[in-house]
């Protein structure tokens, strides 16, 4: 069972604004990325092509929101960790944060997804129970972990 994943990256040009910092609404989508990751991570994919059409899930987010606290800067290298922070019946919560090189916490997210699938006849989606396939693999991380970040290892290369 997993409760924490690290995703390091690297800004891209395409990633910043003319002063060559970050636009906000990118750091959405390192949040998905490292959502992604986390999940080959586990040996699933975010899509769960694996399963049957009765059993495929897929996870709408239903909350986002990022607190900015540094800015990151083009080629500057960061790494997201990703916490689980609850599993309940039908949602999973996250925390992102965004580290940079020299340890500083850069920003701090959240995204709540809901597992749903999509009933064939109303072609809607709706939120289902988390298949005991992908609960079996996510633990919450501990209340300690969640409460203060951590910040970088001594040789900056990876978060605690």
């Amino acid at each position: 069972m997993a409760h924490r994943f690290e995703y390091p990256d690297r800004v891209q040009f395409s990633d910043t604004d003319m002063a060559g910092i970050v636009h906000f609404s990118n750091f959405f989508r390192y949040m998905e990325r490292a959502e992604h990751a986390f999940f080959r991570s586990l040996g699933l994919g975010i899509t769960d092509g694996e399963a049957g059409p009765e059993e495929r899930v897929g996870w709408p987010r239903v909350h986002a929101s990022c607190d900015y606290l540094q800015p990151l800067f083009f080629e500057e290298e960061f790494v997201t960790e990703l916490l689980v922070e609850e599993v309940r019946g039908k949602v999973v919560r996250y925390v992102f944060r965004f580290w940079k090189k020299g340890g500083q916490l850069a920003a701090e997210g959240r995204i709540t997804a809901a597992c749903v699938r999509k009933d064939p006849e109303k072609k809607q989606m709706k939120a289902v129970t988390i298949p005991d396939r992908i609960r079996e693999k996510l633990q919450p991380a501990p209340a300690e972990l969640l409460a203060r970040p951590q910040g970088p290892s001594k040789d900056g290369t990876s978060i605690q």
